[in-house]
């Protein structure tokens, strides 16, 4: 039973944190700021924002 209830605590602490650092990634995007990680900044784009953003480059 001890493992099990482990085993749980374990689950439940992994579920809450991945929770966490998706909500990170998704506020990230919706304000348009980067995302840190370490000393890494990372942006995150939506499929229609890269497709303008080629577009933008191919039409200069």
């Amino acid at each position: 039973m001890k493992e099990l209830m482990e085993n749980e605590a374990f689950c439940t602490g992994m579920n809450v944190g991945v929770h966490l650092y998706q909500q990170k990634v998704i506020t990230a995007h919706k304000c348009r700021e980067p995302l840190v990680i370490g000393d890494s900044l990372y942006y995150v784009q939506d499929g229609r924002e890269r497709l303008q953003e080629v577009l933008e480059e191919i039409c200069r």
